[in-house]
C-alpha cells in the first residue's frame, strides 16, 4: 500500500509521536509498504534528505519552543500528493498538517486513519494558553472533514466560554476531537485508558487499541561507565531515573518531592532527569530548594540512540505522569531490565504491579516508598526488571507494525473490495473488539 503519514511532529524532534511514526515507517516499509511523510520543516535552512519526506514551511510555535506551526500549504505540495496516488491517509496530530491530511482524504475519498497520541483533555489544563488554537481547530473541524450542519452547530458551541478556563479548554477538546474522530474510518488509541476516554465522548468510528512498538536501545559496559563518569555518580550510588519532557504535565513536582523522602533514608540515592522542556528552570529551582539539591541532576536533551546507557545505569525508572497515553520511555526502560515505578495504571502493557514494576498513588510519601522498596531490595528489583524485559520483547516495533499493516488492509478493503489483503488476524481483531467493549 501507499500510505501517507501527516503530522505536525516528526524528526529531528524525538518526542513520542515522532519516534512512534519513524519506527512504524521503517517497519512498514520492511513489510513492503511505501510510506510518505508530510511534516513541518524544523527551520528555514533545513534540507530534507529522506526521499519520501515532504516538509511544509513552518515558523516557531507560540507556546512551545520546539513546536513548529505550518502557516500555509504551497499548491505544489498538493500536486505532489496527487502524484503519489495514496491508498490511505493516516494523520498523527490534529494540527495544521494533520488536518490537511484529513481534508485530502475526505476530498479524494481515501480511507482515513488517525492515532490519538496525546491526551489533549488533560494536557490543556497545564497549558491554558493553547485555547485559541484548540477553539480554531474545533470550529474548522467540520469544514475540513466535510461535516454537515449538525456538526457545524456543535463546533460553534465551543466558542461559548465557560467560567473555568480549564473546563472551557476541555469542552473544546472533547467536542472538537469527537467531530474529527467521527469523520475517520479508524481511530487508533495506544492504551485502554484512551480507548475508554474516546468511548466516553461518544466516538462512533471504529476504535482499535494498538500500543506503539518499541525496540531495545543498545548499550555497552563502556557506555554505561562513561555515563556514570559524565554524571559524577559513584559505583556505590543508586540511580533513580526519569526520561521525558521537563514540563508540568509530567507531574515532576511529585517526583522531586518524593525523592526528598528517598534521600532522607540514606545518602546513596541520586535522581537524574533527562529531557528538554520549556519549564526546565522551574523544576531546577524546585530541586535547588531541597535539602538534597546536590543529588538531583538535570541533563537536558539526549539523543535517543544514547539513552540505552542511562537506562542500564538506573536502578529504578520513575514515571510520575498521569497525562501520557502510553509512555514509550517506560518500554525503553523495561528493555534495559530496569524496574518501573509509575502512577498511571492504565497506559502500559509492560508494568504489572508487583511483577514487572510497582504502581504508586499520587502522593510523595507513597511514590517515595515504592522507589525505596526497590532500592532496598536489589534482588526483587532485578527480578522485576527481567519480567519487564520479557514483556517489552513482545511489543517490538516489527510486531506492532505488522498489526498496524493488517488494520490498514482491512480498512482499505472497505473502499476497494478487490484489493488483495491477507485479512486481519485474530490478535488485531481481538484488540478491536476489546476497544469497542472498553468504549
Amino acid at each position: 500500500m501507499r500510505i501517507g503519514f501527516f503530522s505536525d511532529r516528526y524528526l529531528p524532534f524525538t518526542d513520542g509521536i515522532a519516534c512512534s511514526m519513524e519506527d512504524a515507517r521503517r517497519e512498514l516499509e520492511d513489510l513492503g509498504h511505501e510510506v510518505y511523510i508530510f511534516a513541518p520543516s524544523p527551520d528555514r535552512r533545513y534540507c530534507e534528505q529522506a526521499p519520501r519526506v515532504t516538509r511544509f514551511p513552518a515558523v516557531k510555535g507560540i507556546c512551545f519552543d520546539d513546536y513548529r506551526f505550518s502557516v500555509f500549504y504551497p499548491p505544489r505540495t498538493r500536486r505532489q500528493v496527487d502524484k503519489l496516488e495514496l491508498d490511505l491517509v493516516h494523520f498523527h496530530t490534529p494540527g495544521q498538517i494533520g488536518m490537511f491530511g484529513a481534508y485530502y482524504a475526505r476530498r479524494y475519498d481515501l480511507p482515513l486513519v488517525t492515532t490519538y497520541h496525546t491526551d489533549l483533555y488533560e494536557y490543556v489544563t497545564h497549558y491554558p494558553g493553547v485555547l485559541p488554537g484548540v477553539v480554531a481547530l474545533s470550529i474548522l473541524a467540520p469544514y475540513v472533514t466535510g461535516g454537515g450542519s449538525g456538526e457545524r452547530r456543535i463546533s460553534r458551541s465551543c466558542v461559548r466560554p465557560e467560567r473555568s478556563i480549564d473546563r472551557w479548554n476541555q469542552k473544546v477538546v472533547e467536542r472538537g476531537m469527537t467531530l474529527i474522530h467521527n469523520s475517520c474510518d479508524l481511530v487508533i488509541t495506544p492504551s485502554v485508558k484512551m480507548t475508554a476516554q474516546l468511548g466516553g465522548w461518544n466516538t462512533t468510528s471504529r476504535i482499535a487499541t494498538l500500543p506503539s512498538g518499541v525496540d531495545e536501545i543498545p548499550s555497552t559496559a563502556a557506555g554505561v561507565a562513561a555515563a556514570r563518569r559524565e554524571l559524577g555518580i559513584g559505583e556505590d550510588e543508586q540511580v533513580v531515573l526519569y526520561v521525558g519532557r521537563i514540563g508540568s504535565e509530567k507531574n515532576l513536582s511529585l517526583l522531586i518531592d518524593a525523592f526528598t523522602h528517598v534521600a532522607r533514608r540514606g545518602d546513596r540515592a541520586r535522581l537524574v532527569l533527562i529531557g528538554p522542556g520549556d519549564e526546565d528552570d522551574k523544576f531546577r529551582a524546585q530541586a535547588a530548594a531541597t535539602a538534597c539539591a546536590d543529588r538531583i541532576t538535570f541533563t537536558g536533551r539526549k539523543n535517543r540512540a544514547d539513552l540505552g546507557a542511562y537506562y542500564s545505569l538506573a536502578d529504578v525508572f520513575a514515571f510520575p505522569s498521569t497525562c501520557d497515553t502510553q509512555a514509550l520511555v517506560v518500554n525503553e526502560a523495561a528493555w534495559a531490565a530496569t524496574p518501573v515505578v509509575m502512577v498511571d495504571r492504565n497506559i502500559s502493557q509492560i508494568v504489572e504491579d508487583g511483577v514487572s514494576g510497582l504502581f504508586a498513588d499520587g502522593t510523595p510519601e507513597d511514590f517515595s516508598e515504592k522507589i525505596s522498596v526497590l532500592l532496598d531490595d536489589p534482588q526483587r528489583a532485578v527480578a522485576m526488571g527481567r519480567a519487564g524485559r520479557e514483556r517489552a520483547a513482545k511489543l517490538t516495533a516489527r510486531t506492532q507494525a505488522a498489526k498496524l499493516s493488517r488494520l490498514y488492509e482491512e480498512t482499505a478493503s472497505r473502499y476497494a473490495p478487490t484489493l488483495e489483503t491477507s485479512g486481519v488476524e485474530a490478535d488485531v481483531e481481538v484488540e478491536v473488539e476489546e476497544a469497542r467493549a472498553a468504549a
